[in-house]
């Protein structure tokens, strides 16, 4: 699995990684009318609802509520997606900055997986105690947005939990200098439009597709 240690920012960097499918593979579909039967089976047409979204953009026929919510289920897939898929990882390639070396590009990663963690520890408790008090409307049978929301936060933070915790303790990782990603730091100085046409050139160059506007988002994030 090929990971990118993303500059985005001031001393500032990011996890990411693009793969074929965001779904995990090991939850499967369920036909059970068991609680988390059902929670599973909600958080797959969740993913693939937020996927349909990130690609296709809103559809401006839904109402505003259901717009909102695939709007954050897009965000929540482009978010989570890596650390879905290294729970079945064993080994992988940290591509980092070349300006850097790779004991301290192995540092940072590991200290943004052990952040990621804690959070989605702390967040597939909290969604899970709402996802309880709200299972009355929640687990409605049939085409629930909401069900699917509710459904993809709890389970979504609990898989992304799983994978934090397989990157920190299971998986061997190995690190390669990448001089496209010290030029995308330097390209986060320039002046829109340049820095877009910029940050598409080394996307081609590294054959991400989606990395402008995962950078473009994440650059806007608070510190």
């Amino acid at each position: 699995m090929d990971v990118y240690l993303v500059p985005v920012g001031v001393d500032r960097h990011d996890l990411y990684c693009e793969v074929s499918s965001p779904a995990p593979t090991d939850v499967p579909a369920s036909a059970s009318s068991s609680l988390w039967g059902r929670m599973t089976d909600a958080f797959r047409r969740a993913v693939a609802e937020g996927e349909q979204a990130r690609t296709a953009g809103g559809d401006p026929s839904r109402g505003r509520i259901r717009r909102t919510i695939t709007r954050k289920l897009a965000e929540a897939v482009t978010e989570q997606r890596l650390l879905w898929h290294l729970r079945r990882q064993g080994a992988a390639r940290l591509f980092h900055p070349d300006d850097m070396t790779a004991p301290d590009a192995l540092e940072r990663s590991r200290a943004i997986i052990t952040a990621d963690r804690d959070k989605h520890r702390k967040r597939s408790i909290i969604n899970g105690v709402l996802l309880v008090v709200s299972a009355p409307v929640a687990l409605v049978p049939g085409p629930n947005v909401l069900a699917y929301y509710f459904a993809f936060r709890t389970v979504g933070h609990y898989l992304s939990m799983r994978g934090a915790d397989q990157g920190l303790s299971r998986v061997t990782w190995t690190a390669e200098a990448c001089a496209p990603l010290t030029s995308l730091r330097q390209a986060l100085d320039l002046e829109s439009p340049e820095r877009a046409r910029r940050l598409d050139e080394i996307a081609a160059l590294l054959g991400l597709e989606r990395l402008p506007l995962f950078v473009a988002g994440v650059a806007d994030r608070p510190a």
